[in-house]
């Protein structure tokens, strides 16, 4: 029996918009396992079983490819909000541990999140182009955050500088938790990750970042 033809259109215009997605989703599972710069646009292809003429007639080039890798990974966030509610409502202490237990989920979740989490800690080891065009955007998750808890807990004359340093170092307390797992969990660390321990976790690294920003440090000298 012969298809109707208003079936094939359909079916002939869902294959575009299917190819995309096969794409994107793709790339942000090669962009997790390798980062930016260990990715090819051939490796993701083969992923997605695609032609590699795909990955320029939807987003030119493998740049553009990442930065709609980013921009969902920021519209994820932006729509997650376990643990992140509006920054200036909240206590900085009851923020600052929402921020780290967010930044330790995909210990645990290897679902999508976890893999723009992955994304964005092998830009913190070496930032790529695009991640910094995207950072310098404003929607790098926990930035916004991070940013309001460094203000409430530094001192009220606290300058620029102060702030931004310690706002970089609050988006990176769990990253080497994160990045290296697996690491972590064999010997001389030996550490047993499950949802209590990640919870030990994320007090511990709460209290550390809270005594460090108890006050301005003095000179070692």
């Amino acid at each position: 029996m012969e298809t109707p033809r208003h079936e094939f259109d359909r079916i002939t215009a869902r294959r575009p918009a299917l190819t995309r997605e096969r794409l994107l989703r793709a790339a942000l599972a090669v962009f997790a396992d390798h980062g930016y710069a260990g990715a090819s646009v051939r490796r993701i292809c083969q992923r997605a079983r695609a032609n590699p003429a795909a990955v320029k007639h939807y987003f030119g080039n493998k740049e553009g490819l990442y930065q709609e890798v980013l921009h969902a990974a920021a519209t994820a966030f932006a729509g997650d909000t376990d643990g992140f509610g509006e920054p200036d409502e909240r206590p900085p202490e009851e923020m600052l541990r929402d921020l780290i237990r967010h930044q330790l989920r995909p210990v645990l979740r290897r679902n999508t999140i976890g893999r723009y989490l992955k994304v964005f800690a092998w830009e913190d080891m070496a930032p790529s182009r695009p991640y910094k065009q995207f950072l310098a955007s404003g929607r790098s998750p926990g930035l916004t955050a991070a940013n309001a808890i460094a203000r409430k807990l530094l001192p009220r004359d606290a300058s620029n500088e102060e702030i931004a340093i310690a706002t970089a170092w609050l988006m990176n307390q769990a990253m080497p938790f994160v990045r290296s797992r697996d690491a972590y969990r064999a010997a001389p660390f030996g550490l047993r990750y499950d949802q209590a321990m990640v919870e030990r976790l994320a007090d511990r690294l709460t209290h550390l970042a809270l005594t460090g920003l108890a006050g301005r440090p003095r000179r070692l000298d």
